[in-house]
């Protein structure tokens, strides 16, 4: 059913039971003339319906627009626009302004003009005092059916409506039953001044007992309607608030239900993390001894170039000193052989350089799979653990490097070896035998500096890679830090859920 289809048999139907109400005191009570509330009340019944089909013809637009956007919205809310919310939010403010201008207008020219009528029919003479009672006892049961009309019509079906289709208003019940049991006071006396009025104007013997019986059918038919509009209210707070309710229980279960697998979720990616932690501090730890495992080989590669140097230089002073070339021949077949020790102690380093970048690139690996499964949280640690895998390639790349490095320095040295073999048995050889001894010279230069500068570059990767290692274990702590949190928070409103659903189970 549309609103306008429930709204204008509502409003018939109010106005006139209103009006019979208000003719029973007038004519009843006030003028004594009961026959006159139904005989004669064709000029008021009249001026009620044109004021009634007024008021429809207004409203029958507005609320034509209003279920359009209601139909709309029902299909698909989402297909609302700005515009269709406002044209309804619009319809549903303006439905008041037609019912308070028709029931005040009606009930005062309608129902109120039984003075007037009065005194056109010469019955009774116009007395001001009695016009006023009259028209405020109309002002009275219009507001009533005002407020029952717009608390049946908007605040019920077309709140409902809005709601179906996606569009959330206020709505505050409690608000209109305070004021019909207000109105609901206020007839109640005017309908009290209205029984005396007759039995003061033209007393009787029989005035009491007329008074009782007139105070007793206006306190029965007062009640009555008093009743009828309190007790239609609250049918309909009532199942709205039973109806609210229902929802509420069932978003609080969900929401509670859903607080509880992220609050578990949290506690795991905490778990997960802090194991994290504790492998990077380990990672830190051994990144370290390499850092220093480095320095160490830097040195031995820098003590290395300044012996050869200083060997280089020995030969050329001593050139022409075929004992010394000798003698200095066999310390250099010392030095390189004590060389090859040294470069087989690098190759030990290297290779467990080699076995921690290896592990790192595993490690990091493995971060970034965790960072993939942990989703918004695990973004920028996904970013951290990509970097580390890339700096550990890089330092595989590098160790790689340093392997044909110490490859060619291990061959020169066996190609020197050879060479200072031959010129000390062919020591008459003399300038020529140096010559080849300067020139071998030369190439261990080249390949010690090579040596040297491939340590520097090793350290300077690993000072990269430790700088990364705590950067890393700085943002793995915040993570755990704030995943800790989460957890915490979670746990709240798991908690603050779980009390809302039973305060809602109370409703």
């Amino acid at each position: 059913m549309t609103t306008f289809r429930f709204f204008t048999p509502l409003i018939f139907a109010t106005t006139y039971l209103g009006i019979f109400f208000l003719r029973v005191f007038h004519y009843g009570f006030i003028y004594a003339r009961p026959k006159a509330i139904i005989a004669e009340c064709i000029p008021t019944l009249l001026i009620s319906t044109f004021l009634i089909l007024s008021c429809v013809f207004v409203e029958k637009p507005i609320l034509k627009r209003f279920e359009k956007v209601i139909r709309k919205g029902k299909k698909d809310n989402k297909s609302l626009t700005k515009e269709d919310i406002a044209t309804a939010l619009d319809s549903y403010k303006k439905f008041d302004i037609a019912i308070a201008a028709g029931d005040a207008i009606g009930f005062l020219l309608g129902a109120g003009s039984t003075a007037i009528l009065e005194s056109v029919k010469g019955i009774a003479p116009f007395e001001p005092i009695i016009f006023l009672i009259i028209e405020l006892q109309s002002v009275g049961v219009g507001f009533l059916c005002y407020t029952l009309n717009v608390f049946l019509v908007k605040k019920i079906v077309m709140t409902q409506k809005l709601r179906e289709a996606g569009i959330e208003v206020s709505n505050n019940l409690s608000r209109n039953l305070s004021i019909a049991v207000g109105t609901c006071v206020y007839i109640s006396l005017m309908n009290m001044i209205t029984i005396p009025i007759h039995i003061i104007k033209h007393p009787g013997n029989n005035d009491f007992t007329i008074f009782l019986i007139r105070g007793a059918t206006g306190a029965i038919l007062t009640g009555a309607v008093c009743y009828v509009i309190y007790s239609l209210l609250i049918k309909k707070i009532q199942r709205t608030e039973r109806e609210t309710s229902v929802k509420l229980l069932k978003e609080t279960e969900t929401l509670a239900h859903a607080t509880r697998e992220s609050a578990e979720t949290s506690q795991n990616q905490s778990t997960a993390v802090k194991e994290i932690v504790a492998t990077m501090e380990d990672s830190t730890e051994l990144v370290g001894n390499i850092s220093e495992k480095i320095k160490h080989v830097t040195s031995l590669a820098e003590k290395s170039r300044e012996a050869v140097m200083q060997g280089r230089e020995a030969l050329k002073n001593n050139l022409e000193e075929l004992v010394g070339i000798k003698n200095t021949n066999n310390l250099t077949i010392e030095g390189i052989k004590e060389l090859n020790k040294k470069i087989t102690g690098i190759w030990d380093i290297v290779s467990i350089i080699n076995v921690v970048a290896d592990q790192t690139k595993i490690i990091a690996f493995n971060a970034e799979l965790e960072a993939s499964s942990s989703g918004e949280a695990g973004k920028n640690f996904h970013i951290v653990a990509t970097e580390i895998r890339r700096l550990s390639g890089n330092i595989i790349d590098s160790i790689k490097e340093i392997k044909d490095k110490i490859t060619e320095i291990q061959k020169a040295s066996d190609a020197l070896i050879l060479d200072s073999e031959k010129g000390t048995k062919q020591i008459a050889s003399g300038v020529e035998s140096a010559q080849s001894l300067e020139s071998g010279f030369e190439s261990i230069m080249d390949s010690s500096n090579s040596t040297a500068d491939s340590s520097h570059e090793i350290l300077k990767y690993v000072g990269q890679f430790t700088n990364s290692s705590e950067q890393i274990f700085i943002t793995l702590k915040q993570i755990a830090d704030g995943i800790e949190s989460l957890s915490d928070s979670n746990a709240n409103i798991s908690t603050s859920s779980e009390n809302v659903r039973q305060i809602a189970s109370r409703l």
